[in-house]
């Protein structure tokens, strides 16, 4: 039962986000931060929710305050829009750790500024990815090779996993599953690859941005191996960071919005990791390209 709860719910989160990125994009490029912000600020509510289960009392107005302006600054200033917003939930974060000292601990504080870093700051690569760093390519990149990993792991965990990866962190995590990992991370980064260095499946679409990483093959190919090494070693860090918080805070899903999958945060665990790595790659890519 449990098992058809996760896949049904994967498939209509699949469908979900196809209808935003491969629909809803091409009619306006930032229509799909839309779904990007959703999943930030749940994932948010849930980490101060988690937060005071288990015994923090985190501050909710640096909390609400970042996500009002992060978006709004990153639209006018890009990336450093983000920066600036990070700043300012910082800074609000001290100002009433100053005038609410009687109400809020050290820990408390430094509990905040987490959820401000995770999941807001590293979500909010997101947005620079889907406007100017890689667009529907990285998009795609950070899906396929996340999402490839995440299931290929489980794939391998379940028919070969007999010894354990980190078993004080994540009992459940085996060698072979990271194994799978890795295995799952070329799949998906070839598949891409194939989709628009290949094939050139989306050069027609509109608002696609970046059509591939180069029009030579054997400049392409090494350069979506690194992707997918680099990616899936991001994906395992992010799956076994989200475990050992989990694990710290005894708890076992960060939330129960999703059947079968657990909260918000418990899906986007891998992908906070990979998403910056995609975006920095696809900043320097077009910086030294000259795109």
């Amino acid at each position: 039962m449990r098992m058809l709860k996760r896949n049904l719910t994967a498939i209509v989160l699949i469908a979900i986000a196809l209808f935003f990125i491969l629909y809803l994009r091409t009619i306006i490029v930032e229509l799909t931060d839309i779904l990007f912000f959703a999943f930030i600020a749940l994932g948010s509510f849930e980490m101060y929710t988690v937060g005071k289960k288990v015994g923090y009392t985190p501050m909710l107005l640096p909390i609400f305050l970042s996500l009002v302006v992060i978006y709004p600054l990153f639209f006018f200033f890009d990336a450093t829009g983000i920066f600036f917003a990070g700043l300012i939930g910082v800074l609000c974060v001290l100002t009433v750790f100053l005038f609410k000292r009687e109400k809020y601990t050290f820990n408390d504080a430094q509990y905040t500024s987490f959820i401000l870093l995770y999941p807001i700051l590293l979500g909010a690569c997101f947005f620079v990815l889907n406007r100017s760093a890689g667009n529907l390519l990285g998009i795609f990149i950070v899906l396929f090779v996340t999402l490839l990993t995440d299931a290929f792991a489980l794939f391998f965990g379940i028919l070969f996993g007999k010894k354990k990866l980190i078993p004080d962190v994540s009992p459940k995590k085996t060698v072979a599953g990271a194994v799978g990992a890795y295995v799952g991370g070329v799949v998906g980064a070839t598949a891409v690859c194939l989709l628009f260095d290949v094939f050139h499946l989306f050069d027609s679409w509109k608002n696609v941005g970046l059509t591939a990483i180069s029009d030579k093959l054997y400049n392409s190919i090494p350069l979506y191996l690194l992707i997918a090494l680099v990616g899936s070693t991001l994906a395992i860090i992010g799956d076994l960071t989200a475990s050992w918080i989990k694990r710290k805070m005894d708890i076992k899903d960060f939330g129960k919005i999703f059947p079968g999958h657990g909260g918000v945060m418990d899906r986007l665990d891998s992908l906070l990791f990979v998403v910056p790595f995609v975006t920095i790659f696809f900043t320097i890519y077009n910086g030294v390209v000259g795109i």
